[in-house]
């Protein structure tokens, strides 16, 4: 069984063949370009992106979606997991306008001077909309909703999925899992 974990940064997964685009040292990550991947078409089983497609710009992101959808096999299976932007968006709008510090970059949990706080709009809640900012490849540059999501898989050819909302562990932000079968 091929399963792929497309923009692993530091989390390897066992099981899967686990690629990121930005340099990495660890031996157990392939570099390889996430919209050109070097596999034949339908033969991929699963296909894992934890928090990428947020950082594709919106033309890489048609070639995302295409390309997953092309590698994997009938029945294969692409899950997709991202930031709820709605809830960003309502968050931001209901915190503190507040602005304290400017930002440190490669700071711990520095946010704007207000920790890991979702009570502030220039803290952690921007880093939702922005990125973190600390690297290379770590803006974002789209966003998604259930909706968008849902219709993206649609209009790729996925026949079936299913979208769940939950807080990741961290409680940072909630995210959007969408699950789908080609």
């Amino acid at each position: 069984m091929l399963k792929l974990h497309l923009g692993c940064g530091q989390n390897i997964l066992d099981g899967y063949v686990n690629i990121d685009m930005a340099p990495n040292d660890n031996k157990k990550v392939e570099h390889l370009d996430i919209v050109s991947l070097p596999y034949k078409d339908t033969t991929v089983d699963e296909i894992l992106a934890e928090h990428l497609a947020e950082h594709l710009s919106f033309d890489q992101e048609k070639y995302f979606w295409k390309e997953c959808y092309r590698i994997l096999k009938p029945d294969g299976i692409l899950t997709v997991e991202t930031p709820d932007f709605e809830w960003v968006c309502a968050s931001f709008l209901q915190a503190n306008e507040g602005f304290d510090d400017f930002y440190q970059v490669g700071a711990d949990a520095h946010y704007f001077g207000h920790g890991q706080s979702l009570d502030h709009r220039w803290g952690v809640l921007s880093t939702h909309f922005f990125g973190n900012q600390n690297g290379e490849g770590q803006f974002h540059r789209n966003a998604y909703t259930e909706k968008k999501m849902t219709d993206i898989s649609r209009l790729v050819g996925f026949r079936s999925g299913e979208i769940d909302r939950f807080y990741r562990k961290d409680k940072l932000v909630m995210s959007i899992r969408g699950t789908f079968a080609k």
